[in-house]
């Protein structure tokens, strides 16, 4: 399992669509910065899929059918062209307790 730091700008500058904005204003927006951490999800040429991931081992009637399908929380979708710093670190499956 690889968890993964990313530190990216936030894509959109702000969320205001009836307000005007002369493309020479536009040096006076800067982006926020955004620091993430979780675990990749999924990684492809442009996008980084970040989340948080839950087993269903430890509800014992889902167990006791043999389903243990991942349940996904907390997914981030971050583009690739927008990160400034990544760090992964790699994690084994028994630390997890």
């Amino acid at each position: 399992m690889k968890i993964l730091y990313v530190k990216y700008r936030d894509p959109m500058l702000f969320n205001r669509p009836n307000e005007n904005v002369y493309d020479e204003d536009l040096d006076q927006f800067k982006p926020a910065i955004i620091r993430d951490a979780g675990i990749l999800l999924k990684e492809d040429d442009e996008r980084i899929l970040l989340g948080e991931t839950h087993m269903a081992e430890d509800n014992p009637e889902l167990d006791e059918w043999g389903i243990r399908h991942p349940y996904y929380r907390n997914v981030r979708v971050i583009h690739k062209s927008q990160v400034i710093e990544r760090r992964e670190f790699n994690v084994s499956e028994e630390s997890k307790a």
